[in-house]
């Protein structure tokens, strides 16, 4: 088992390596030399502080993001051990099944939480240090607290139906999971906008009346059935600026954030609203939920076979028990880390694929394809975003088309 630990840490520093190498060496940013001097060429709409600033901060995003990734799945390993000593311990405090599991759950995502923290923290740190974090130690902290404690719930409600369920069922709980799991994502996808969203954030009916009547009867265009639109206040987080779609059903909503009306003009505004109301239309969020469902399908399919063959050949030599023993349970989370990892790119390109849609969207809606220029350069510039991605980026991080590839999208429809 020590020569099995070594061979992981060997692999971890040998990726680690190539990967830090390769976003901290090169030029990752260069945009093609026919764009030079257009209005996708940064140097047109940023100094060159702001690209510096821009290309430095995703360098260290995507590091962070490719290091940590794996970085998480090799402590769930080297916590097999801790793991059983959790398990011994909520065995000998109590009696009841359930407060066993409760106890293993709080402890080890508890450790994880911990070991995980100064990651966060120097990322935080980092934003802070650029200009785009507007956060306090104290907002920060109680942002986290929050998400550990609605962790630590879904965690515990989840690790209750597959011990249920694994028993009920032993040789096909990975496909009673998965159908369990369709009702819970549409039931979370429904009160995410009225109870967890309201947990970090406070939102309103859009203030700005002129601006919320354009908005408005650009969603009667639209044939939206709403009266009303939202701001949230997320100036005193960051300096970013941002507009999304949330919600299913009756709970579905339409959020702009306070800096983006603080920073963009009205049609840049109306850009970007008709751009979130063609996900609305097109209904991409349930489209987004099919996707998930299908690609999780697969996933339960591969961890139910994966967590077996893994129990069977390692597992005496861990400790553990059997498929359903508490301590057993971090091989699932470490299942689940590598396979969100593996498909990234392709959750990234499906997403990709809607975001361009509702660009396509925006533009049937109003044309102006000079606003959404200019609101997509005061994107990058405000949010300290580069243009253009490494290939490499775009499969693994990037949910929405580069900026370069929107910009010259939206060139189309300026008025000649």
């Amino acid at each position: 088992m020590k020569r099995f630990y070594l061979w992981c840490l060997a692999a971890f520093v040998c990726y680690a390596t190539i990967v830090i190498v390769y976003f901290t060496k090169g030029h990752l940013f260069q945009i093609p030399t026919a764009l030079i001097g257009t209005v996708a060429d940064p140097n047109t709409f940023m100094t060159h502080a702001e690209i510096s600033k821009a290309e430095s901060l995703s360098r260290i995003h995507s590091l962070a993001f490719f290091l940590s990734s794996p970085l998480q799945m090799g402590v769930t390993v080297a916590l097999f051990g801790v793991a059983v000593s959790f398990r011994k311990l909520a065995e000998k405090l109590f009696k009841a099944s359930f407060l066993q599991m409760f106890l293993f759950v709080v402890l080890f995502t508890l450790v994880m939480d911990v070991l995980f923290l100064p990651i966060d923290v120097f990322l935080f740190k980092i934003d802070q240090a650029y200009g785009i974090s507007n956060e306090t130690p104290a907002l920060f902290l109680g942002d986290h607290l929050k998400s550990f404690l609605i962790d630590i719930v879904g965690t515990v409600i989840m690790v209750g139906i597959f011990r249920w369920v694994s028993k009920w069922s032993p040789r096909k709980w990975w496909l009673w999971l998965w159908l369990i799991s369709i009702p819970l994502i549409l039931f979370v996808t429904f009160i995410q906008p009225v109870v967890l969203d309201p947990l970090y954030n406070t939102f309103q009916p859009l203030q700005n009346q002129e601006l919320k009547a354009q908005i408005l009867d650009l969603a009667a265009k639209s044939h939206i059935p709403t009266d009303q639109v939202y701001e949230v206040n997320m100036s005193e987080r960051t300096n970013t600026i941002n507009a999304y779609v949330n919600g299913i059903g009756g709970n579905a909503r339409i959020v702009l954030w306070d800096t983006i009306l603080n920073k963009l003009q009205p049609d840049e505004i109306l850009t970007v609203m008709a751009h979130e109301m063609g996900h609305y239309v097109e209904k991409h969020i349930y489209l987004g939920i099919a996707y998930g469902i299908a690609l999780s399908f697969v996933g339960f399919w591969l961890a139910f076979h994966a967590y077996r063959i893994i129990l069977q050949r390692f597992g005496s030599l861990w400790g553990f028990r059997g498929e359903r023993d508490l301590a057993a349970l971090p091989i699932l989370l470490l299942l689940i880390s590598l396979m969100s990892f593996l498909s990234s790119p392709a959750q990234n390109a499906f997403s990709r694929v809607i975001e361009h849609r509702a660009d396509v969207y925006a533009m049937k809606m109003t044309g102006d394809g000079d606003a959404a220029i200019r609101a997509f350069q005061h994107i990058a510039q405000e949010n300290l975003s580069p243009v253009t991605q490494p290939k490499l980026v775009q499969w693994f991080r990037g949910s929405h088309p580069t900026i370069e590839e929107r910009i010259l999208y939206f060139e189309q429809f300026t008025k000649k």
